[in-house]
Formats: structure tokens, C-alpha cells, sequence
């Protein structure tokens, strides 16, 4: 069981690992009208040579970038061979679409012109053409390193789209196609948090489900049992008469809850209670720690995000994202389990920080769909 929860972990953390690197291809039947069976699976084994050669074909079933081919014949030409055939020439081309077969989005397209012998059919015509594909050829190169820039750049704008659609995804269940979908997720996009913290949930998601069991065979040995025979003892007996022993009992009195730090909140759905339970300061460790308590009270949400957006020191200075954490290993950003009228608790950290803060002069976090604001929150050293 453990070689195979490794073989996942394994190869889930490659697949996030090429957001690092590079973006790889599946490649789909090309479908048209008049284009038989034949020509498309020759057409579909030319194309997985060519990505293959340039390291962008994809082997995983739940990849999500694809290429979409379409060819056809524009025209036969005649040219002369040798001195006494005339030659048929098929002149075509190959389109190629950079796709996500989830979203539906295209990224980039490109034409390349082909040629083949056109003697008898048009399929033969068509898989002359396919054979002259030289998978050497730079324009299939070019093509792959610009249909890659062209997805990072389409993930950098459409952040929270990409966010959006990587949770349903995940709430749905399809992990694998959500891990893939957030694979072009590089670090130099603004929601690079949020994803690799989405990425990293869906790992441990699956880490807990293996797709094996196994069943210890139970072998039972007999085993030997005396059997004791006791004699009856004659036992005098001494009956004490109960002294009453009056006790007095003192109730503990519950010590008091420690008040609540005075701060303003400001909160941006009205389905929606926060409050803040501490803020204390742990200098040894430079980390300040306030924990919070919270409601969701909208029954049709179940879950949502937890992020720290916004920190503001005494000083009137904007801490970065290093200072700010929402979870022990340093992100921002998490994405958990809210259930609908239950009182949910969750720490948000300032790390690192350069001088010690008294007061936290503003906070804008995002708690589920909404926003909580807080300000002037002093801090307990």
C-alpha cells in the first residue's frame, strides 16, 4: 500500500512541479467530414512523434492542454517527372489549435503547409502528405514554445477564473484534472498562493484514499486450557458499621474568559460573523497570533477561502506577502470545509516582522465569499 501511495504522491507532484517547467500536449482525432478512420490515426501516431521529439507529449489520461489537428486538401497540382510523367501533386495544410479541453479556451493556432503524391484517393493523397511530416521540422518546435508563453499569459489574466474553475473541479471530485488544470500555474502570476495551496489540498486529498487493501490472512492455533478446580475456603467475616462523616464540598467558581481584544470589524456579507478572540505577540519567535472565531450561516456554501490580503503595521507601512500566513508552512491563502451554523475557528499569523507592532492599524481579510476589515486591533505582548 505504501509503494503505491508513493507511486501517486509521485507522480502528482511531477505534474505540479511542471508549472515550473514545461507544459505538455495530448493530442486529439482530428474530426472532418470526407477524412476517414485511417487517415486520422496516421495522422494522430505523425503528431505524437513530433511532440514527443520536442518533450511536450503528454501520456497522462486526465491532461487538460491538448492540440486539436484539422487537415485537407487545397489543391492537385501537375509537375513532371523525369521526361514523360506528369505527376500529381497534392498541396494541403495543417492547422493546429492549442486547447483546454475543460474551459473550452484556445490559446494559439497555426498553419503549416504539406505535400504529398496524389495518385488515386484523396486518402492516399492525405496520408502522402502525413508522411512528409518531418518532425525535425522548427515550425512544430516554435509552435509548442509559443502556445506555451500563450497559456501563461492566458492563466496570469484570468486568475480567478482559473481559481473558480480549478474548486469545481475539486468539488466534484475529478482531483487529477484539477491538479493538471492548475499545472500552468507558474509563480509569477498574481493568485500563484492560492493554486499551489489548491494544489497541495488535492494531494492530501488523495494520499488518504489508496486504490488498494490488504488482507492479512488470519491463521488460528489452538490453544490449551486448563481447567482448575477450586476448593471452597472458609472465610470469617467482619461486618464494620459505616461512620456518617459530614464533608464539606467547595464549588469551584469557573474562572472568567479572557476579553476579547477591542478592535473595529467591518464584514461584507450580512450571512456572514466574525469576531476576534486574541492577538498576542510572541517575540522569540517574531510571530504575532490572532485567532479568530466565525460563522457561516448560508446553508447552500460548504466551503470557501480563508486568506489574508492586508496588513497594515503602526508605522502606516503594508507588510508583503512573506509576513502574512493563514497556515503553519507560510501561505496566505487556504481553502477549507465551512459548515453552514457551526462556530469555526482559524488562526492568521504576521511572520518575520522588523520591529515590534503595538497596534495592527488595518486587516482586510477574505473569509468564504466575503470580506472582513479590521482596524486599530492592539496587540497582547
Amino acid at each position: 500500500m505504501k509503494k503505491i501511495l508513493l507511486q501517486i504522491v509521485f507522480f502528482l507532484s511531477a505534474t505540479i512541479a511542471m508549472a515550473q517547467t514545461d507544459i505538455q500536449f495530448s493530442i486529439l482525432k482530428a474530426e472532418a467530414d470526407g477524412v476517414s478512420a485511417s487517415v486520422t490515426n496516421a495522422l494522430d501516431l505523425k503528431l505524437r512523434q513530433v511532440f514527443d521529439r520536442n518533450g511536450a507529449g503528454a501520456a497522462d489520461l486526465y491532461n487538460v492542454f491538448a492540440i486539436e489537428p484539422t487537415i485537407s486538401v487545397e489543391k492537385i497540382i501537375s509537375t513532371k517527372d523525369g521526361v514523360v510523367l506528369d505527376v500529381p501533386i497534392a498541396q494541403g495544410e495543417l492547422v493546429l489549435i492549442a486547447k483546454n479541453i475543460i474551459d473550452g479556451a484556445e490559446y494559439y493556432s497555426t498553419s503549416i503547409e504539406l505535400e504529398g503524391e496524389s495518385l488515386g484517393s484523396k486518402d492516399k493523397a492525405m496520408k502522402s502528405m502525413i508522411k512528409g511530416i518531418k518532425v525535425t521540422d522548427p515550425a512544430y518546435k516554435q509552435f509548442i514554445n509559443t502556445a506555451r508563453k500563450k497559456i501563461e499569459e492566458y492563466y496570469s489574466t484570468n486568475c480567478a477564473f482559473i481559481l473558480q474553475k480549478a474548486k469545481a473541479l475539486y468539488n466534484q471530485q475529478r482531483y487529477k484534472e484539477a491538479i493538471s488544470y492548475l499545472s500552468a500555474a507558474t509563480a509569477n502570476i498574481p493568485c500563484y498562493d492560492q493554486a499551489y495551496a489548491l494544489q497541495e489540498q488535492i494531494l492530501a486529498k488523495l494520499g488518504t484514499k489508496p486504490d488498494t487493501v490488504i488482507v492479512e490472512k488470519v491463521v488460528e492455533k489452538p490453544v490449551v486450557v486448563e481447567k482448575v478446580v477450586e476448593k471452597p475456603v472458609v472465610v470469617e467475616k467482619v461486618v464494620e458499621k459505616p461512620v456518617v462523616v459530614e464533608k464539606i464540598v467547595e464549588k469551584p467558581v469557573p474562572a472568567e474568559a479572557p476579553a476579547a481584544p477591542k478592535c473595529e470589524i467591518t464584514i461584507s456579507m450580512n450571512d456572514l460573523e466574525f469576531r476576534i478572540l486574541s492577538c498576542k505577540g510572541e517575540p522569540t519567535q517574531r510571530r504575532i497570533t490572532i485567532k479568530a472565531e466565525y460563522v457561516n450561516q448560508n446553508v447552500n456554501i460548504a466551503n470557501g477561502d480563508i486568506s489574508l490580503d492586508v496588513v497594515i503595521d503602526d508605522n502606516g507601512k503594508e507588510l508583503p506577502r512573506e509576513n502574512k500566513a493563514v497556515i503553519a508552512n507560510g501561505s496566505s491563502y487556504e481553502w477549507i470545509s465551512m459548515p453552514a451554523r457551526v462556530n469555526l475557528k482559524h488562526d492568521f499569523y504576521i511572520v518575520n516582522y522588523d520591529h515590534p507592532i503595538e497596534t495592527i492599524s488595518y486587516m482586510k481579510l477574505k473569509v468564504r465569499n466575503g470580506y472582513v476589515e479590521i482596524r486599530n486591533l492592539k496587540v497582547d505582548w
